[in-house]
């Protein structure tokens, strides 16, 4: 599930599934939308849960089968959600279960938990809590 692009020094982590290398991802500000790079201009790339936080957060955003350029399981069925009425306790469940199926095609992520879920205006707010192979980490989303 590493980016195929991203190359370097290949190790592995042991894990219940067997050997996965280090999980790999270019650095990414979400603010700017933009790439990050060392001051030599290079790609600056991340490892471990800091992979897996750029690659959740890249994952929220590409509607899952709509685009051939991604492979089948990568992205989030977020449609269905789009236009519907207020929030309630059934529809940000049936949200997180959404979330939760398309963040666990990655083997490096072991389970997905929502610690807190809240509606603000017409945006849900998510903070979750990913078991990693590399320990815990947590995100916050908004959708």
């Amino acid at each position: 599930m590493a980016n195929p692009f991203v190359v370097g020094p290949t190790t592995t982590t042991e894990t219940a599934q067997g050997s996965l290398p280090i999980f790999k991802e270019f650095a990414w500000d979400f603010d700017r939308n933009q790439f990050l790079y060392n001051d030599d201009g290079s790609h600056k790339i991340v490892e471990g849960n800091e992979a897996i936080k750029v690659w959740v957060l890249h994952c929220l955003l590409v509607e899952r089968y709509r685009y051939l350029a991604y492979f089948d399981d990568y992205g989030i069925e977020l449609e269905p959600f789009v236009g519907t009425g207020p929030n309630d306790s059934q529809r940000a469940s049936e949200l997180y279960h959404y979330i939760k199926e398309g963040l666990l095609v990655n083997p490096y992520i072991l389970d997905v938990i929502a610690i807190s879920t809240e509606q603000v205006h017409k945006k849900i707010k998510m903070k979750l809590q990913l078991a990693t192979v590399y320990g815990s980490t947590s995100v916050g989303i908004e959708v």
